[in-house]
């Protein structure tokens, strides 16, 4: 960032360990491995954060909020820290610089000054006078508002609707205590999940693109708690490996609209985006074995989309397509080898709970399997994939080999 005039020593570089590729395609990483895909996408965001900063449409807004962000890396570094691997600030950083627009990283700005107990204070744009608060919550003032003040001072943090329509100065204060409410002001629900070994800390978030209302109301939200309560028992349980892995990824959970049933032509058993890192959509599923395979889908989805911030794996041709075993139309290579992965994981999932007796579980895994056998043959026929690449696309074949070999 352009405020920061000291010198830092550059960043060791980040290697890929020998055995990542095996225990990537199994699903199983170590805690090493996440950290490493977790700092790949810290120096992604970072990048877009220097991207915004280098962008000749910035102004006093941009300028005001970067110097924030290096006042908190100077005082507070762990808050930057925590804050830059969010998947909340990857989404928001990955676009403002596809739509051109740096001064949302306002937004971003307020958030790390509030969580850092900084004095501030930002004008940020804001939609349809709600202001959004990565990984905090939202404030809500007059729908005509485009633009608010957040400052932060010896009474705590304040936004105040600012516009030439604004006939009263509005305020909304955002409480220090992280589940706190006030007028005008909605956290977002935290939820700590119990289970064998180290507990499971997400948040219930939204995302843009999914046009989610926002948080669920109390009664959907106790629902949501028994559901991933439940889902996280059994994953630990039974799947401690996988869990460890769920567990050091997955930040934040969006619940899907429970008014569209589950498996609905154009509903989604689950989602996840390659910007947000660590953050996860679910449908209200309540049998706890299908949230949990769930739950292991996605943080493999995750985990790719942070390998490929280290290393590329495709050189596919614009345009490029292939056919896709879960889906009625052609798929770029790269939805190919998310799938060959995400599914293989999927498969290794209800595997294991078939081999601890749940005979139902055999469906999905043959079903998953064959899923993932056949986008990995036409991964291999389009030619598509890099040096590491093949390396990855390997692991995925010896997994395969390995359950041809022992049947269930």
């Amino acid at each position: 960032m352009t405020h920061d005039h000291r010198a830092a020593a550059p960043a060791p570089p980040l290697t890929l360990p020998p055995g990542l590729w095996r225990r990537l395609a199994r699903g199983t990483p170590d805690p090493a491995t996440v950290r490493l895909l977790r700092t790949a996408r810290a120096s992604r965001n970072l990048l877009l954060l220097r991207a915004l900063n280098d962008d000749p449409r910035g102004g006093p807004v941009r300028d005001h909020a970067l110097a924030v962000l290096t006042a908190v890396r100077h005082r507070s570094p762990a808050v930057l820290d925590a804050l830059i691997t969010d998947p909340a600030a990857g989404t928001l950083l990955a676009g403002a610089v596809r739509e051109g627009r740096p001064d949302t990283v306002a937004a971003l700005a307020a958030a790390a000054g509030h969580r850092a107990r900084l004095p501030f204070r930002l004008d940020v744009p804001v939609r349809e006078g709600a202001l959004h608060l990565p990984g905090l919550g939202h404030a809500a003032l007059a729908p005509d508002m485009s633009t608010v003040r957040v400052e932060h001072g010896p009474h705590g943090t304040t936004v105040t609707a600012l516009g030439p329509r604004t006939t009263a100065p509005a305020a909304v204060t955002v409480p220090d205590a992280r589940h706190a409410t006030a007028p005008g002001w909605t956290p977002l629900p935290h939820l700590t999940l119990a289970g064998p070994g180290p507990r499971l800390c997400v948040r219930l978030d939204t995302h843009a693109s999914l046009n989610d209302p926002g948080p669920p109301p109390p009664p959907e939200l106790a629902r949501w708690r028994a559901r991933l309560g439940a889902a996280w028992q059994h994953l630990a349980t039974r799947h401690p490996e996988r869990a460890d892995a769920v567990r050091g990824t997955v930040r934040a959970v969006v619940p899907l609209d429970p008014g569209v049933p589950a498996g609905a032509p154009g509903r989604w058993l689950s989602a996840s985006f390659s910007d947000a890192f660590g953050l996860v959509a679910l449908a209200p599923l309540d049998d706890p074995a299908e949230l949990a395979a769930a739950l292991v889908h996605e943080t493999q989805h995750s985990l790719l989309y942070a390998l490929q911030d280290l290393t590329r794996l495709l050189h596919a041709p614009p345009g490029a397509r292939g056919h896709a075993p879960w889906s009625g139309r052609p798929r770029p290579p790269s939805a190919l080898l998310q799938g060959a992965s995400a599914f293989l994981v999927t498969a290794a999932f209800w595997r294991t709970e078939a081999a601890l007796g749940d005979p139902a579980a055999r469906a999905p895994y043959e079903r998953w399997r064959r899923t993932a056998r056949l986008a990995a043959d036409e991964l291999e026929r389009g030619a598509w994939l890099t040096e590491n690449g093949h390396l990855l696309l390997h692991a995925l074949r010896d997994v395969l080999a390995e359950w041809a070999a022992a049947p269930l």
